[in-house]
């Protein structure tokens, strides 16, 4: 099961007209009431502190498409999401048309630090410095681990910025400092008020100015457990758009122990079976 964010503001909207006149202008108002100082904090930690209820195994498809041309071949690769230490741990593999691994990556954040390391075509883990998370997952792509891991969100200094309407949707804007030298300067990110989920995080440079849009753009259902399905990423200087869709979704998993380990990484990790996976 699918729905799109512009669903999502669909089924609102009739909610809101089934209400007296004078509730419905109350209710437009209070979405898009400014946050307190004291709420701003508080928003901004529940949504660091929300995750999922087990270890999950996501099935993706990454597709490129450029402004002019045709769509690239897509990517195959599989996604693990799990948490550990306060804060989520992320790994994810591409594989060619024989399972073989040739790309894969592990990244852990919390409240102290962002983490990343890579393994190209099975080769021992490297540790990435901050820099390294804007490097491609594969040739031709622009989805980069930074996409995936989402360091930002953890970053320090993260300040409120409004409440207005983003992707049709009323969200509380953050504007999240890089403490790393490098672009980007400064992530602006968008938490949806209703739900607490990301929808949208424009990275900019010094001066303001848009380098990249990633959007959610659909959320899935598998099982009882609503996942993102689907989200975006555009590079703002040549319009080109990058689309992370997923097929399936594996979830309440026991991940072991060493399984975010980077010394694991330069070998495949074993997918759950084709039974316990549940096509979004």
């Amino acid at each position: 099961m699918r729905t799109t964010l512009l669903s999502l503001t669909f089924r609102w909207a009739v909610l809101l007209l089934s209400l007296p006149l004078s509730a419905q202008l109350s209710s437009v108002d209070e979405r898009y009431a400014r946050l307190t100082p004291a709420e701003a904090p508080e928003v901004l930690a529940q949504f660091r502190a929300s995750r999922l209820p087990a270890d999950t195994c996501l099935k993706v498809t990454i597709t490129h498409k450029p402004r002019r041309g045709d769509d690239a071949v897509p990517v195959h690769g599989l996604l693990w999401v799990g948490w550990a230490d306060g804060g989520p741990r992320v790994r994810f593999e591409a594989r060619d048309s024989q399972g073989r691994q040739v790309y894969a990556f592990i990244a852990k954040k919390n409240a102290q630090a962002s983490m990343l390391w890579v393994s190209q075509n099975g080769q021992p883990a490297q540790a990435i410095t901050a820099v390294g998370l804007g490097s491609p997952l594969a040739p031709g792509l622009l989805l980069t681990p930074f996409d995936l891991h989402l360091p930002f969100t953890h970053w320090e200094k993260s300040d409120y910025v409004s409440t207005e309407r983003v992707v049709g949707r009323p969200a509380h804007v953050y504007l999240a400092k890089n403490p790393q030298p490098g672009a980007p300067t400064q992530v602006r990110f968008a938490l949806d008020r209703a739900y607490g989920a990301m929808l949208s995080a424009i990275s900019e440079d010094t001066q303001g100015k848009a380098l990249r849009t990633l959007q959610v753009e659909e959320f899935g259902k598998a099982g009882d457990q609503w996942l993102f399905a689907a989200i975006s990423v555009r590079d703002e200087s040549t319009r080109d758009v990058d689309r992370l869709q997923v097929t399936h979704a594996a979830l309440n998993l026991r991940l072991a122990d060493g399984f975010f380990d980077p010394r694991s990484l330069a070998q495949p990790a074993n997918t759950p079976s084709d039974e316990q996976f549940k096509p979004l």
